[in-house]
């Protein structure tokens, strides 16, 4: 993989190599039989110098969008500039060699079209108008959305494709649910090039109810009650998003769970649902996730260490904090608040940002670049190594 160090010197070399070419045009010109000698010529009219500006602004910006608004505009400008003569200042006009310069014309019409079409797009794009096809559960879905928002203000977008990509089921009193199951025919879900075993991991998201787990046999874990706002094989969900844990490590089979109460509602997700979540590297679905299952994770742990005698006062604030995070909320919650001038002066960035740009900027190109998938994949492969090197370690220990 190159090196920052690498990429700042192909870029210098190239630099030097297009500057170089570029005086040695004018060299060779100079001496031309029918150059009659450089003289100094008058500032050029106000239609290029609003072009200079609107390609000046687009190097001054942070947002994709307002990027593409001033490059359309600055094309605009160069093309009726050469179109009406490439008048001098003050001028917007030169009549001796106005003409209609087709190529000119072409090439401004496939940069409109190459950026003015996404940005119109981009200013369009509405997230309040997203819904949730889940069947009958809108409702539900809708909830759990506004209770994910406040955790890690994931858009209605972003959740629409994990609402839909799960399977929502209410379940009877008594149902039991592996954390395993024999994988379906999907060879086109071969996300990491890996081959699949016969056998794969699925995860439940408690959206009602409750469920009470056993963990596998000599884990070391013990019996544990899960509930609303809770997943079902967290730790395994937190491995696959790159997080391993010493639970996990500890596991020698698959948690069993059974419905505890009428009314259950999941949200169920195959392996290959959540390959699809978890490398949708151009949205925040995966980022979002990861802080969803956390936190969730980190309350139910909590839940376990409560004593006998206080675990009522930890119901009831549970059930406040989910009555509250899943209250109303406007659909517009995670749309661009701020009027178009506000979002365009904040959006340019500052003197400083010149000379030291925030790393922040590439992400921007982050997916077409590939570094989003590296890192992750690269994050990945070191959870794999580390959840490999603590179940040895488990093994040796349960040996002794």
């Amino acid at each position: 993989m190159a090196r920052p160090a690498t990429h700042f010197a192909l870029y210098a070399v190239g630099l030097t190599i297009t500057t170089t070419f570029v005086i040695i045009v004018g060299v060779w010109g100079s001496y031309r039989a029918d150059f009659n000698g450089w003289t100094v010529a008058k500032a050029n009219g106000p239609f290029w110098v609003l072009a200079q500006l609107f390609f000046l602004l687009a190097g001054l910006m942070l947002d994709v969008a307002f990027i593409r608004l001033a490059v359309v505009l600055g094309n605009i400008f160069i093309t009726g500039w050469v179109i009406y003569g490439v008048a001098t200042w003050p001028a917007i006009w030169f009549s001796p060699i106005s003409a209609i310069h087709l190529d000119q014309i072409i090439w401004c019409i496939v940069m409109i079209a190459a950026n003015a079409l996404p940005m119109f797009r981009q200013f369009k794009f509405d997230d309040a108008k997203i819904s949730f096809e889940v069947e009958d559960y809108e409702g539900d879905a809708e909830a759990v959305w506004r209770e994910w928002w406040r955790r890690s203000g994931i858009p209605r977008f972003d959740f629409k494709m994990i609402a839909e990509l799960g399977e929502w089921m209410e379940l009877a009193p008594g149902t039991k649910l592996s954390t395993r199951q024999m994988r379906q025919d999907d060879s086109d879900s071969e996300s990491d090039g890996e081959e699949k075993a016969p056998i794969e991991d699925v995860f439940y998201y408690i959206v009602h109810g409750s469920l009470t787990c056993q963990p596998p046999e000599g884990s070391g874990l013990k019996p544990f009650v899960i509930k609303s706002g809770q997943f079902l094989d967290a730790f395994v969900l937190m491995a696959a998003l790159g997080q391993t844990s010493v639970c996990l490590a500890l596991q020698t089979g698959p948690t069993m769970a059974q419905v505890a109460e009428e009314g259950t509602v999941v949200i169920k997700w195959t392996q290959k649902a959540m390959d699809r979540i978890r490398f949708s590297f151009s949205t925040f679905a995966p980022q979002c996730m990861k802080t969803i299952v956390s936190s969730a994770t980190l309350d139910s742990l909590y839940r376990h260490e409560v004593t006998p005698g206080k675990i009522s006062i930890y119901e009831k604030v549970e059930k406040k904090r989910l009555e509250l995070v899943r209250a109303p909320l406007p659909k517009d919650a995670a749309c661009q608040q701020r009027r178009m001038w506000e979002q365009f002066w904040l959006n340019l960035v500052s003197l400083r940002d010149l000379w030291d740009p925030s790393p922040h900027q590439r992400v921007v190109n982050a997916v077409q670049t590939g570094s989003r998938e590296l890192t992750f994949f690269s994050q990945l492969d070191h959870a794999k190594e580390e959840l490999a090197e603590m179940q040895v370690v488990a093994v040796k220990t349960r040996g002794a």
